[in-house]
C-alpha cells in the first residue's frame, strides 16, 4: 500500500471501528455532532445552500438554512449507521424498519422471472436499504464505483459482501448486469448524480437535470420491472420505500420516460425530507444545450 493511502484509511478505519463499536443512540448522537462541526467548519457550505434555495425558491432563507444544517447532521448520523452496517451487516435492520412487507412483495415479484432493478438517489441511506433488502430475502447486487484507494475499495467491497450485496464495478457492469439478473438478482444502482453530457435531461426539482439512462436503459432491454427504493430515517430506525415505476412501453421516447417517471418519485421523497437528500453534490452541473453552465 502506499504511504498516501494509508495515511488517509488509518484514521478512517480507525473511526469506522469505534463508531461501529458504540450503541446505536450514542453513534447517532456522536454522528450528529461530527455533522453539525463539518457545517460550522463551511465544509461545501455555499453549494448545499446554493442548491436548497434554488429547488426550493418558495421557502425563506432561515428555512434554507435550518434545513442545510440537518442535512449536515443528517449524514453524520448516517456515516455512524453505515459503520454499524459494516460489522452487524443488515440483520438489525429488518426488525427496525417500518414496512418490512415491500421486500416480500418484490421478492415475489422476481422470484419467477429474470430479476429486476431498482434505482435509488442519494437521499435517506442508500448502503441501509441495499442491506435491508438483501437481509430480508432479496438476492441483491449493486453496482458500484471502484475507490482509488486500494484499501477503501476492499473494505467497502467485503462490508457489501458481508451484508450480502454482490458487488458489481462500473466498468464490468455491461457483461455482469445481464448475468445477475438472468440468476434472479435484484440490481441496485445509486443514479442520481450529474450525468454530465452522457445523460438525459429530466426535469428534477423545478430544472433540467442531466440523468443516467443506465436504470430505465437495463430495465427495458432486459424487459425486468423497475422499482425506485430508498431507506428513510424515521427516528432510530428507517422507513421503507418500494414503488413499481411503471414501463411506458418500448417506442421511442420510452427510455427518456422511463427515467423521467422514476426521477419524479425521487423527487417527491426529497420535498417530503429535503434534509435527508445529499446537497452535496452539484447535481445540475450540467446544463441542456443552450443554457449557460452551472456555478
Amino acid at each position: 500500500m502506499k504511504v498516501r493511502d494509508l495515511l488517509e484509511y488509518a484514521p478512517a478505519r480507525a473511526a469506522e471501528s469505534l463508531l461501529s463499536a458504540l450503541p446505536g443512540p450514542v453513534g447517532d448522537r456522536f454522528g450528529g455532532v461530527a455533522g453539525a462541526t463539518a457545517w460550522r467548519l463551511g465544509t461545501r457550505r455555499d453549494t448545499v445552500l446554493r442548491q436548497i434555495a434554488e429547488a426550493f425558491p418558495e421557502r425563506p432563507p432561515e428555512w434554507v438554512t435550518a434545513t442545510a444544517s440537518a442535512c449536515y447532521r443528517h449524514f453524520g448520523r448516517e456515516i455512524a449507521a453505515i459503520a454499524r452496517i459494516g460489522r452487524l451487516g443488515g440483520e438489525p435492520l429488518v426488525s427496525g424498519m417500518q414496512d418490512g412487507r415491500v421486500a416480500v412483495d418484490l421478492h415475489s415479484e422476481v422470484t419467477g422471472g429474470g430479476g429486476a432493478i431498482i434505482v435509488t438517489g442519494h437521499i435517506g441511506n442508500w448502503e441501509a436499504a441495499g442491506a435491508f433488502l438483501a437481509a430480508a430475502g432479496l438476492p441483491m447486487a449493486a453496482v458500484v464505483k471502484r475507490q482509488r484507494n486500494p484499501a477503501f475499495n476492499e473494505r467497502l467491497v467485503a462490508t457489501r459482501r458481508r451484508s450480502g450485496i454482490e458487488p458489481i464495478y462500473m466498468q464490468d457492469a455491461h457483461a455482469r448486469i445481464p448475468r445477475a439478473l438472468s440468476e434472479g438478482k435484484t440490481v441496485a444502482l445509486v443514479a442520481d448524480q450529474d450525468a454530465g453530457e452522457r445523460g438525459v435531461f429530466v426535469p428534477f426539482l423545478g430544472r433540467a437535470a442531466s440523468t443516467f439512462r443506465g436504470p430505465a436503459r437495463l430495465a427495458l432491454a432486459q424487459d425486468v420491472p423497475l422499482f425506485f427504493g430508498a431507506a428513510l430515517r424515521l427516528g432510530a430506525g428507517y422507513s421503507a420505500v418500494l414503488e413499481r415505476i411503471e414501463p411506458p412501453g418500448t417506442g421511442e421516447g420510452a427510455e427518456l420516460e422511463f427515467t423521467r417517471r422514476w426521477v419524479s418519485r425521487l423527487e417527491v421523497h426529497v420535498r417530503r425530507h429535503p434534509e435527508q437528500y445529499f446537497w452535496f453534490h452539484r447535481r445540475w452541473k450540467t446544463r441542456p444545450p443552450g443554457t449557460t453552465a452551472a456555478t
